[in-house]
């Protein structure tokens, strides 16, 4: 959806007209909005009927060809319902809408819809026929198609919470009304997990939209239930993380790294270093995720323990359980001396097994001192990795160090050396990805110059993308900056 709200999305349905497009068209409009979409129907028209008209399609086709008008018309004879208008609008065109829902105290709520996007100056309006649905805490939904630019909900009680997109099915955001708004927060402990993983979602979406102040989705987090469930959390260490690459040399920094642990540190207590024998595998998946997590927001003790297990790994060879070690050596790499970058190095180069050299090497490409990510970025060039793993390495040193300065200058300086270790389908894109993580306007002002001096016109789309990412980081990391301690102040 971040993807899809920006100017350089598409629809998914698109023409092909050569082998550079039919590559472009795989990608996470195609799939995952697909996959989307989909879903969406299903949870509209009911699993049931909407299996019928699956296995309908599949009879009248079977042993031949199909156009995807004629999966339309299955599911809209199995259901009675114009699924080939729905789908249209979304299949068709891109983008998405985002429903804005006001309720009177009458019991009535008005339905307003129009195009969401994120950085992006006039967009073409667009309408969609959404399938929505929604109901009362406590209650079954209900579900209703929005065929025009508004709509009304009638007999939705005042003083009970009510929402929109249940269990999170559709491919829309959700603003709601103050007092609305306030109710579901009200509640938010007897909502379901897909329920409060679409508040997440949307709401953040809503402050990189500049629709929401920072403060809104700091409230948010901060009634969240004490639960260990792995998707509640992701959404709010994805959020943080974003936040915290954009404050990297700002001295707003270090009291939102001292809020995001105050708010992540004690999930990490519940779940603990050790996995107990009748856990979930999202609960060691989570446990991973934040250590990996309150490392980079320089927990001590999380610091601490990840270089204790990674000293007893090599002095007692007590082996890290599989399902951390890539997060224990990435904090273990972040916070690297000389000394231990050696010791990860040596480890890694001599470890046969594959993953667990890649997570070693990976390490180092975590680290935040520029002289040993200089020594990382020139391992690119050897033949220690397999060439698609060198290649990426300095990527990763992009992404992770805090420096993508120092990996852009590497990577243009070694450039040629570096692409004939990737895959020839990623030539388009390679060079451009060294910018995402920049958040100056100059800097894609600077990939636009280098595209043009140095790449193929078939780049041009991956080139949009960049360029588009860092203009957005550029100016949201403006407003995050000026908003940041209103919004702590609200937490506290």
């Amino acid at each position: 959806m971040e993807y899809d709200a920006r100017s350089t999305t598409h629809p998914i349905q698109q023409p092909i007209a050569n082998e550079a497009e039919a590559n472009d068209a795989f990608d996470d409009i195609t799939y995952q909005k697909g996959q989307q979409f989909i879903r969406m129907l299903e949870s509209f028209l009911g699993p049931d009927v909407f299996r019928d008209g699956i296995r309908r399609y599949i009879a009248e086709h079977k042993y031949s060809n199909t156009t995807t008008a004629d999966l339309w018309a299955a599911l809209s004879g199995a259901s009675g319902k114009p699924v080939n208008e729905v789908a249209t609008g979304w299949t068709e065109q891109p983008g998405f809408p985002i429903v804005k829902a006001r309720r009177d105290e009458g019991g009535k709520v008005g339905l307003f819809q129009e195009r969401f996007v994120v950085n992006y100056k006039n967009p073409r309006p667009l309408e969609w026929k959404i399938p929505l649905t929604y109901g009362l805490l406590g209650q079954a939904p209900s579900s209703k198609l929005m065929a025009g630019k508004s709509d009304v909900l009638e007999d939705i009680v005042a003083d009970q919470a009510f929402k929109l997109n249940i269990d999170d099915a559709g491919f829309y955001r959700v603003q709601y009304d103050p007092k609305s708004w306030d109710q579901l927060v009200g509640v938010l402990d007897q909502l379901s997990l897909a329920d409060r993983v679409n508040l997440l979602s949307d709401t953040w979406a809503l402050v990189q939209a500049n629709r929401a102040p920072l403060a809104t989705f700091i409230r948010l987090v901060s009634e969240l239930p004490s639960t260990i469930e792995l998707p509640q959390w992701d959404q709010v260490m994805t959020a943080f993380d974003y936040i915290d690459r954009l404050l990297v040399g700002r001295p707003e920094r270090e009291k939102f790294q001292q809020y995001a642990r105050s708010v992540l540190r004690p999930v990490f207590d519940r779940v603990a270093w050790d996995a107990k024998a009748d856990e979930a595998t999202n609960t060691a998946t989570l446990r991973g995720n934040l250590i990996a997590s309150l490392g980079k927001l320089n927990d001590p003790d999380v610091i601490s323990g990840a270089r204790e297990r990674f000293q007893k790994s090599v002095d007692e060879g007590q082996a890290i359980p599989p399902d951390l070690r890539h997060s224990v050596l990435a904090v273990v790499g972040q916070n690297a001396d000389g000394a231990t970058w050696d010791k990860l190095h040596d480890v890694g180069s001599k470890t046969t097994v594959l993953a667990e050299k890649q997570d070693y090497y990976d390490a180092l490409a975590y680290s935040r001192d520029p002289k040993l990510i200089q020594r990382t970025l020139a391992l690119a060039l050897t033949d220690e990795l397999p060439a698609s793993s060198a290649a990426y390495l300095p990527g990763l040193v992009s992404r992770e160090s805090g420096h993508p300065e120092l990996a852009w200058d590497f990577a243009r300086a070694n450039m040629k050396a570096l692409l004939a270790k990737t895959d020839a389908t990623t030539f388009d894109s390679y060079a451009a990805g060294y910018f995402t993580f920049f958040s100056d306007s100059e800097r894609s002002s600077e990939l636009k110059s280098y595209a043009k001096a140095n790449l193929p016109a078939t780049s041009a789309k991956e080139v949009a993308k960049v360029v588009d990412e860092v203009d957005f980081r550029t100016q949201f990391k403006k407003r995050i900056v000026s908003q940041l301690e209103t919004a702590l102040q609200t937490n506290d």
